[in-house]
């Protein structure tokens, strides 16, 4: 079973997206902030994160520097609140593979999350 990561300070859309990914087969791990998340993703090794940018202690961006410093393979998921060409293009260029501007569908992420490791 593929273990992802979400990281998003939501407990709300933390639930809904780790009830999405559960019922399609996948094991999740949650985390509140990127602080969080950065200490799961390193010690977890999981096979996909999705990452929400805004978020307190640390940013998603901060996350994506850290990882990329230390060339950490594992694709990722932004999520964004904002949605501008700017956010997506330094995510992008910080090593996202991909950016879901919220509200997305459920559809969309479970669609997403099988392109990036399908299982």
């Amino acid at each position: 079973m593929k273990k992802i990561i979400v990281v998003d300070d939501s407990e709300v859309l933390r639930k809904i997206i780790t009830f999405n990914l559960k019922t399609s087969g996948y094991d999740v791990i949650e985390a509140s902030n990127g602080k969080e998340g950065l200490e799961k993703i390193l010690s977890e090794k999981p096979d996909l994160v999705c990452l929400d940018i805004m978020m307190p202690i640390m940013d998603g961006f901060t996350v994506l520097k850290e990882l990329k410093g230390i060339d950490i393979k594992i694709p990722i998921i932004v999520l964004t609140a904002k949605g501008g060409e700017s956010d997506e293009e330094t995510a992008l260029s910080l090593g996202a593979k991909k950016v879901l501007t919220k509200p997305f569908s459920p559809k969309s992420l479970i669609d997403t999350v099988n392109e990036l490791v399908g299982e």
